[in-house]
């Protein structure tokens, strides 16, 4: 006798749709609100990013950033799907702004399928609209963002639909969707790849120690251990550098406590939804408990020591709130069970709750500040620079200002703000800050960095240098 269980087809009502549509309009108000006066990338990631992947097109073997070969680093699907991106529909930079909202709105979507599938419509549009209205910010990242973290919001859910079985499609199917989701991740976004065998894996013990049948835990630890063998050549020359006993993290940035970032009524029905899950024996559920409880003892354990093992602090935070409004989806929904003084009582709580929720996430999401790189007269600068000069040309300026200058001019420079402690990248940064410090008139210092293009809005005296434009000077030959 078959018994596999069957999941029921999904029928959606207008006014179903027409509620997904309106929480997708609010992620899409909230994640493009910061560029509504500003059309450039936001973050140094995402201008990293968006350089990795018009070097790749463009088949540049020096790094545009060092000057060293060029690498893809550990995040080599996430540079190469931006890179397919950008050969198919030869984006601009002002067009890159709108990549955020469009993975924002198919997290948004990942997450109410899998919600659905996982306990139900209403749990569904509550996860659905907490995705929606998420924080960001430049130190943890965020949907408004071009940043790999966000691939947790869409590949972690779409991973959990065929980890724990939730579709109609054949096993093997399942098996090999979850694989391919994984090792995609592995080679993507390590703490979004770490934070889903997180789960995976506490699902397995879970599934053993309640003495499941063989057969339903090997085909999940075969593909757990299959995608961790089959992205080892994507870890080895970190490993072989650091070795694993050192994968430590430090940071110099401290965030608020996880309510104040997250918000308070979230938090509070978080923690209500854990308990609810904590009186169930539904393993699903289980894995995704504990695995909050780990990322939020990660944080923790940060604060206390300043230190970090596997996962970085600031990249806890996304993966942690996507399983916070998993979670807290379901705490909401037990409004509905209050039927005293009336029937609608519980009803009529959740709508209220979920609208101060909107109303000071709204509050909270516009009134978050981001820096500005560039302008609109070194965006035009930069451009200028790129039609009339050569392929090879090495440029100095501001090493701040130098993040998007690559990305822009496809030009390289002669260093930049490094992204972490790197002595020998702020040896350079701080011989460029000198030159400048001295109006530009160190020529030996230019010609044996085989610099040729300066770009400065300081005062450059220099006889051997030509102002070929505001801000540029060029090199006499």
């Amino acid at each position: 006798m078959n018994t596999k269980m069957k999941i029921p087809k999904t029928v959606y009502s207008m006014k179903e749709w027409s509620l997904l549509i309106l929480i997708i309009l609010l992620a899409c108000f909230l994640t493009h609100y910061p560029h509504q006066n500003y059309p450039y990338l936001l973050h140094v990631d995402e201008w990293f990013h968006v350089a990795e992947a018009k070097q790749i097109v463009s088949g540049s073997h020096i790094d545009w950033y060092t000057g060293e070969k060029f690498s893809l680093g550990m995040e080599k699907a996430w540079h190469l799907t931006l890179a397919l991106i950008y050969l198919v529909f030869k984006l601009s930079i002002k067009q890159w702004i709108y990549l955020p909202t469009i993975l924002h709105i198919t997290s948004i979507l990942a997450v109410f399928y899998f919600v659905y599938r996982l306990y139900g419509k209403i749990e569904a549009f509550i996860s659905s609209l907490l995705i929606a209205i998420l924080p960001s910010n430049v130190t943890m990242g965020g949907p408004v963002f071009l940043i790999p973290i966000n691939l947790s919001l869409i590949f972690i859910p779409l991973a959990l639909l065929f980890a724990f079985k939730l579709t109609n499609i054949k096993t093997i199917y399942n098996h090999i969707l979850l694989f391919l989701l994984t090792t995609f991740l592995l080679y993507a976004h390590p703490p979004t790849a770490f934070v889903l065998l997180l789960i995976l894996t506490i699902y397995l013990l879970l599934q053993i120690f309640s003495k499941e049948e063989k057969s339903k835990t090997i085909p999940l630890l075969s593909i757990i251990i299959s995608s961790i063998i089959v992205s080892t050549p994507n870890y080895l020359p970190f490993l072989h550098e650091k070795g694993i006993s050192n994968i430590k993290f430090n940071f110099d940035v401290y965030l608020h406590g996880i309510p104040l970032l997250y918000g308070i009524l979230p938090s509070l029905f978080f923690i209500t939804g854990a308990y609810i899950i904590t009186k169930s024996k539904d393993k699903k559920s289980w894995s995704l408990l504990l695995t909050s409880l780990i990322l939020i003892l990660n944080i923790l354990f940060f604060t206390r020591t300043g230190l970090t093992y596997f996962l970085p602090y600031q990249r806890t935070f996304i993966p942690l709130f996507l399983i916070m409004s998993i979670i807290a989806g379901k705490g909401y929904t037990e409004l509905i069970n209050i039927n005293k003084p009336t029937r609608k009582t519980g009803l009529i709580l959740l709508i209220f709750l979920l609208l101060i929720t909107t109303y000071t996430a709204i509050d909270r999401n516009t009134h978050e500040n981001y820096y500005h790189i560039i302008d609109d007269k070194d965006y035009k600068s930069f451009l200028w620079i790129k039609n009339n000069t050569p392929t090879n040309t090495v440029i100095l300026l501001d090493p701040w200002k130098a993040r998007a200058l690559p990305p822009i001019a496809e030009r390289r420079v002669y260093t930049v703000i490094p992204f972490g402690p790197n002595e020998e990248q702020l040896k350079l940064v701080k011989k460029a800050n000198k030159f400048f410090t001295d109006n530009c008139s160190n020529t030996t210092f230019l010609l044996e960095n085989n610099i040729t293009v300066i770009y400065t809005n300081t005062r450059c005296i220099n006889q051997d240098l030509i102002k070929i434009k505001e801000n540029i000077y060029i090199l006499k030959e």
